[in-house]
Order: structure tokens, then C-alpha cells, then sequence
């Protein structure tokens, strides 16, 4: 119920008539919880399968995720949910103990048994020399041999803990360990230095000198990537020097053959259901006791295959998720939806639409375009989609068109400026052929390195390039293009442009990497003013190095350099400002007793800004993953880290805030996630209020939101009786109650008013909730 005049505190509307009106008003929202997280991973690159029952386990270089063949459902598995670590390199199920084993690159490992996850992380916090990665994984009996990249690493399953550790390399050193398989007497291990065994009965495999060096080999130092014992014979990969391409081996006590093969590259040998199991660079194949071919499915680079005991062959495919290889043909592929593909550039969002960029300056010749999350589903945009994307397959740099979200333009190093519509399908590549856009010189055609892309408030965009004596490019709202001529004169092959920032005054700041800020403005003349000054705090340090910048509520400019952020308050007169031009780093008192303060984040490099509705600041980190600061930067709210949270890097480097609903997006080098906050854009009238959840039900024990609100208005919870149960503040346009009173109790079953008010009690607002205990 929305009112033109303040409420009274003492408002009571009849009991009856509220829970009618209550109960028919009544709406559901899908809403996720607050302080919650998601992950939104790529989760197509399958790299290792497992069948557990009638699931199949699928190791991505994310994460994991199971299929279930009885319905056909999909489920995700990751830091979010439960895994340790990112970056799966070995998987593996023992049936004895009923374990599903998960190891990752840097010596991590999780036991899942009756969905819970322990996890040993005792080998990636050793401090040890050699390479911690788990390539792959043996099991017998209850124990699980972890071939390492120093050796093997054995697992109690049962106990829940590591045994012992097995260093056999030439006296007792490290040595790189592929694979491990086991004859029925001895322990068989293939490594980078030719392939050692060693009894299993030995009394003590910790001692090199029970390892010894099987000599039944082409060569006995050479790399042995992958190996196995089937029907009796010991099997393995081998780079044979001669082609360049790894031939299958086969090695008995009379010495050793090479298998016939077509010139196929064999990458990976595997046991499954008493049966072989070959990948090579084109083909899986199955191959029964007496070596005959069952089965042989023909796809591009296989990750890995899997002969499951309904006798189907599943591939793990690099981009193409789970394929499942039936009658002939094969079909798939299989995986959650994410975007598609791990790189992550910059994140954008807008009226329901996030933007990801999908790469950086390596990517530019591969075929990612960026990637769009809307209505919760991922899609890709690239040159599969929008066939005018062809000539231009990575965009970095985004910039949503305000009046519309579906209109975005986009850069990368070396290729243009591309004009996207996604609901028309279409693209338009600006270039040096058909706009003023000039490329490097000493490059070839196309080759323009755009750095940054904003729109202004009169929604002209502006664009930055790198490597120009003219690096600064606009496209009217009319659509011409303009190269724009500034009296800077230090621009060049050799100067660094970071970004470029137009803020909601009518300035536009340039980012000069290893200089400073040069700021401009045009003038209704037509003329341009500009500035350039040094980035000095108030200390007189001097920030040569700038890598993000950000427009707070309140028109401060916020800039990240690489030792913390620097605050320029009321900046509009800063091109005529006749003195020195000084920066203010916000202070953050020592918790050492004394009066002394540091500078904000001053060891951090400050990857990217973003401020949210209640004008708090996010900074991502290059090292230290994402904080969350009061208005003024001066109180840590939220600290977010790999070791805290389920943050997959510590090199945050992009943030953008759903405002409607307050979730924040981290775009890392590792993936993107996001994390429910509770800030929203506020708005200037009460827009679409609701309360959720609402009824509160008795086993509810999580945050109530009220959303929908003027931006920081006062919030007074109250019984029907007009009694005070509790009093905020919005963050923004949303307020959260923990449902508990002033004494920190649960507040008792019945209906309660939710009273809005902004300060001059000129914009008011009454809804109610309902708890039920």
C-alpha cells in the first residue's frame, strides 16, 4: 500500500482484513538467499569420466558435474558446493570403499563418500621442490596410489589420510610419475625417466632400493605417459622419436613390440569393465580379451572415454561436454549451462543482462566472441550466432548501449570495434577500412588495440587505443565516428592506455598506464579543454601505475592504481584547478594500540572498481581477491579469498552488481561466480515493493528482504499494535531483517508492517509479512 503522507507509527489495520488482503496478495519470487553464492563455470571441457552406479562423473577444468543415465539430470560440483579446489587433473571411483576420488593440480584431494566431502590437503600445504600435480590415480583394496609429480603418494581410504610417500628416482630423489598400474605382484609406475616397478610386498616401498628399473623398453629414460596391464600383458604409451607421435608399446619378459598403427597419435590407455580402453588425437575405442575392436568412435582430440557397464561408450569431449556413442553415431553433448568457454574479460551488466567479455591479448585468434547471462541461462555470441562476428572472434571490452541492453559494442587487442545486437542477429566490425580507427603501425590490416569503451550521459561512446599518436576515438549518438585530437603530446607507439572513463558531469578521464590521468571536456564551442596531472596522495606519493577507475553516488571519481585506490572528491572543476592536483587515499587506523593509519589496499594492485547501491565500493585484487568497503573506503565489510570463500582466484579482475537484486559477479582468470549481496539500486520512487519470503514459515531461519524501495530510506518494523520490533536502513532500495527484536530474540507468530520513509518524510511506504511459527 503505498501512501502520499508519512504513516504514523500506531497504524493498525483490523486482523481480518490484513491476513485476507495478505493471503490474495501473496506472490512467489524465485529468489536466491542472501549471502549465498553460485558458480557459473564452463563446464563443457570435459577432461576425466567415472561411473559410480548410474552416474556418470564428468572432472572439467573447473569443476565437475554427474550425469544421471536413470532421468537424465544434471548436477554441478565446486567450490560453491562442497569441492576444495579448482582444476580437477585425475578422478577416480574405489569400489571397494565406496569412494569417488577427486585430485586436483596442486596436490589437493577430496574423498566423496555418501555425498561428503573430506578433504586431505595435506600434499598441498607440504612445502616440498617438485611438481604437486595428481596425474592419475591406482586403486587396490582400500588404498588409493596417487601418481604425483614427485613421486607416488599413497591414500588410506578407509582411514581417511595419507600413508606414505614413494620417492624412487635415482637415490632416492624425486621423479615425475604419468601413470601407475599393478600386475598382481608389483606396483608398476610410467614416468617422464622410463618406467620403474617394485614388489608390493616389499617391506618398505618408502626405500628407493626396492624400485628398480624394468629394462623390457625401447628406450629406458624416455616419457611413459600412460600404461596398463591387460590380459597379461604390460602396455604403454611411447613418443617414438622417429615420428613425433606416441605409439603403443607392449613389453613382456621377452622384451618389447610396437602395436600396428595408422600414424595415430595414442595419448591415453585405461581398463574399464575388463575391457581396454584406447584415446588417441581421432578415435576411443574398445577392445575386448582378445584385443578385437567392440567399439570405435571417431571424434576430434577426445579428453578421455569411458565403456560403462551397459556396455555404451561415453567421450569426454574438450568443448563439447559428455557424447554418448550410439549405433554408429555419436550424440551429445552433455553439460550445465555456463558460458562457453573459461576465459574471462570484462563483465557488464544492465537491466537484466550480464555481459562477459571472453578473453585478453592472447585469445584474439580464437572463436569465443563473448558470452550473455539473461533469464538465468548462458548463451554464446560469437561467429556460431551472429554470422557477421566472423572476421572479429574475442571482445574484451564492453560497453552496454544505455538506451538499450540487447545493443552492446565491444574491443579486443588487434581487431576493431564490433557493434552487437542480439536481438536482430547483427554485427557491424568498424576498422581502419571503414571508419577512422587507425592501426599499429607496422602491423597489418585490422590491427587496432582498443583498451576501453564508455558511453557518456549523452550516450556518445568514447573509445581508447594503445600504441596511437591519437588514441582517443568517439561514435556520436548520430553514428559518426570522430578521432579526437587532444593537446596531450606524449601519446605514442611507447605510451599505455589503460581505459577510458566518461563521467556523469560531462568529463572524460583517460587511464595513461605509467603516467597519470589526463581528463577533457567539450566545450559547447566546440573546443575541448583538458588536464593532465600525476596520481599524488596526500602524502606526496606518487601512483604512476593505473589500472581501473569508478564514478561513486556521489560524483566522486575513484581510481585503482597498483598500491591502493585513490579518492578525487568534487572533481568537476579539476581541469581549472590551479593548484596541484592531490589525490586522497582513505586511512585505516592499525589495530596495534596506536594512532598510526595505512593507506587502503596500499599493497594491492587495484584490478577493477565497482560500486554498488548503497555507494559502498568492491575492489578486485590481482592477489588478494575481492573486498567490500564502506562509502567512504575507510570500514572492511566483506573480504573475499580463495582460503574464506569459494573465490576460485585470488586475481579478481572484473566486478559487475546485478542492481535489481543486488548479486555481485567476480569475473577471475579462473572463472566467473557470484555472490548474493545485499545492496540494490535504489530507486526514486517506490517501484514493484515486496517482502520475501513471505509468510515466514517456522523452519525458516535465513535473511527477510524488502525490496523495491527509495534509496536509503529508514525502515521500521513494528506488530500489528503499532510496537517496535526493529529499525534499518536500506542499502540502497532493499533493507534485510534477520526476523529477530531488539534483544536479538525471534520475533513471535503473527503480522507485522514494514514502514518506509525517506528523511524528509516526504516519500513513505507501508507493506506487511506474516510470520507463522
Amino acid at each position: 500500500m503505498q501512501c502520499n503522507k508519512p504513516v504514523p507509527m500506531k497504524y493498525i489495520i483490523p486482523a481480518l482484513f490484513f491476513l485476507q488482503f495478505c493471503f490474495i496478495s501473496e506472490r512467489i519470487y524465485a529468489q536466491l538467499p542472501n549471502n549465498t553464492w553460485r558458480d557459473h563455470l564452463t563446464y563443457s571441457n570435459v577432461k576425466r569420466l567415472v561411473a559410480v552406479n548410474s552416474k556418470i562423473y564428468c572432472a572439467t577444468s573447473s569443476g565437475m558435474f554427474s550425469f544421471n543415465k536413470t532421468d537424465n539430470s544434471l548436477q554441478k560440483y565446486s567450490k560453491v558446493n562442497g569441492l576444495s579446489d579448482i582444476n580437477i587433473s585425475a578422478l577416480k571411483y574405489s569400489e571397494n570403499t565406496h569412494t569417488l576420488i577427486v585430485c586436483y593440480g596442486n596436490g589437493n584431494i577430496d574423498l566423496i563418500t555418501n555425498d561428503s566431502i573430506i578433504n586431505l590437503p595435506d600434499l598441498k600445504r607440504k612445502l616440498i621442490p617438485g611438481e604437486k600435480i595428481i596425474n592419475n590415480i591406482l586403486c587396490l583394496n582400500q588404498f588409493a596410489y596417487l601418481a604425483c609429480g614427485f613421486g607416488i603418494v599413497v591414500v588410506d581410504l578407509q582411514r581417511k589420510e595419507i600413508k606414505d610417500s614413494y620417492l624412487f628416482g635415482p637415490s632416492g630423489n624425486q621423479i615425475f610419475v604419468n601413470d601407475i598400474t599393478y600386475d598382481g605382484e608389483n606396483i608398476i609406475a610410467g614416468t617422464k625417466q622410463g618406467i620403474y616397478k617394485a614388489l608390493i610386498s616389499s617391506p618398505n616401498l618408502v626405500d628407493y632400493n626396492y624400485w628398480e628399473k624394468d629394462t623390457n623398453q625401447p628406450d629406458l629414460n624416455a616419457n611413459y605417459e600412460s600404461l596398463v596391464y591387460f590380459q597379461d600383458k604390460l602396455l604403454t604409451t611411447y613418443q617414438n622419436p622417429s615420428t613425433s607421435k606416441s605409439d603403443i608399446i607392449e613389453i613382456g619378459d621377452n622384451g618389447w613390440k610396437i602395436w600396428s598403427q595408422d600414424n595415430e597419435n595414442f595419448r591415453k590407455l585405461d581398463i574399464q569393465e575388463n575391457k581396454l580402453v584406447i584415446i588417441t588425437d581421432n578415435f576411443s575405442e574398445v577392445r575386448d580379451g582378445s584385443f578385437n575392436v567392440l567399439e570405435k568412435a571417431w571424434s576430434y582430440l577426445p579428453q578421455f572415454a569411458l565403456y560403462d557397464n551397459d556396455q555404451i561408450l561415453w567421450i569426454a569431449d574438450r568443448d563439447r561436454g559428455l557424447l554418448k556413442y550410439v549405433s554408429g553415431s555419436i550424440e551429445g553433448g552433455i553439460f550445465p549451462n555456463g558460458p562457453r568457454y573459461p576465459d574471462v574479460g570484462e563483465l557488464a551488466y544492465q537491466d537484466g543482462y550480464l555481459w562477459v567479455g571472453s578473453g585478453n591479448e592472447g585469445n584474439i585468434y580464437q572463436n569465443k566472441g563473448l558470452y550473455l547471462f539473461r533469464d538465468e541461462h548462458w548463451i554464446a555470441v560469437n561467429s556460431e550466432s551472429i554470422p557477421g562476428l566472423a572476421n572479429f572472434r574475442t571482445i574484451s571490452e564492453i560497453a552496454i548501449d544505455p538506451t538499450n541492453p540487447a545493443h552492446i559494442y565491444g574491443g579486443c587487442t588487434g581487431l576493431g570495434v564490433a557493434e552487437v545486437d542480439i536481438n536482430n542477429n547483427t554485427a557491424t566490425i568498424f576498422d581502419e577500412t571503414n571508419s577512422p580507427l587507425q592501426t599499429i603501425e607496422g602491423y597489418g590490416h585490422g590491427y587496432i588495440f582498443v583498451t576501453g569503451l564508455c558511453f557518456d550521459n549523452k550516450n556518445d561512446l568514447w573509445i581508447s587505443t594503445n600504441y596511437e599518436e591519437n588514441p582517443v576515438y568517439v561514435i556520436r549518438h548520430n553514428g559518426t565516428m570522430e578521432n579526437v585530437r587532444l593537446k596531450y603530446d606524449n601519446f605514442g607507439f611507447n605510451t599505455r592506455v589503460n581505459d577510458i572513463f566518461a563521467t556523469s558531469f560531462g568529463q572524460i578521464w583517460v587511464l595513461i598506464k605509467n603516467s597519470g590521468i589526463l581528463v577533457f571536456r567539450e566545450n559547447q564551442n566546440g573546443s575541448i579543454s583538458e588536464r593532465f596531472f600525476n596520481i599524488i596522495n596526500q602524502n606526496g606519493d606518487l601512483l604512476d601505475r593505473v589500472y581501473s577507475i569508478a564514478e561513486d553516488n556521489d560524483g566522486n571519481i575513484w581510481l585503482g592504481t597498483i598500491s591502493g585506490p585513490v579518492v578525487y572528491y568534487n572533481p568537476y572543476g579539476i581541469i581549472e584547478e590551479e593548484n596541484n592536483i592531490i589525490g586522497t587515499q582513505p586511512l585505516i587506523p592499525r589495530n596495534d594500540g596506536t594512532i598510526l593509519a595505512d593507506p587502503l589496499l596500499k599493497n594491492e594492485k587495484i584490478n577493477c572498481i565497482t560500486i554498488d547501491g548503497a555507494n559502498r565500493k568492491w575492489f578486485g585484487t590481482e592477489k588478494s581477491g575481492a573486498f567490500l568497503m564502506s562509502e567512504d573506503g575507510k570500514k572492511e565489510i566483506l573480504k573475499f579469498n580463495t582460503e574464506n570463500s569459494p573465490l576460485f582466484s585470488d586475481n579478481v579482475h572484473s566486478i559487475a552488481i546485478n542492481d535489481d537484486n543486488g548479486e555481485v559477479f567476480f569475473g577471475t582468470d579462473q572463472g566467473i561466480l557470484s555472490f548474493k549481496g545485499q545492496a540494490t539500486k535504489g530507486e526514486d520512487e517506490y517501484k514493484d515493493v515486496y517482502v520475501y519470503p513471505n509468510p515466514v514459515r517456522e523452519n525458516y531461519n535465513g535473511d527477510i528482504t524488502i525490496t523495491g524501495l527509495v534509496a536509503n530510506v529508514n525502515v521500521k518494523i513494528t506488530d500489528i499494535s503499532g510496537n517496535l520490533a526493529y529499525e534499518t536502513q536500506a542499502l540502497g532500495g532493499q533493507a534485510i531483517w534477520d526476523g529477530k527484536n531488539f534483544s536479538g530474540k525471534k520475533v513471535a507468530t503473527g503480522v507485522y508492517l514494514v514502514f518506509c520513509t525517506n528523511d524528509d518524510g516526504t516519500k513513505t511506504y507501508v507493506t506487511k509479512l506474516l510470520f507463522i511459527h
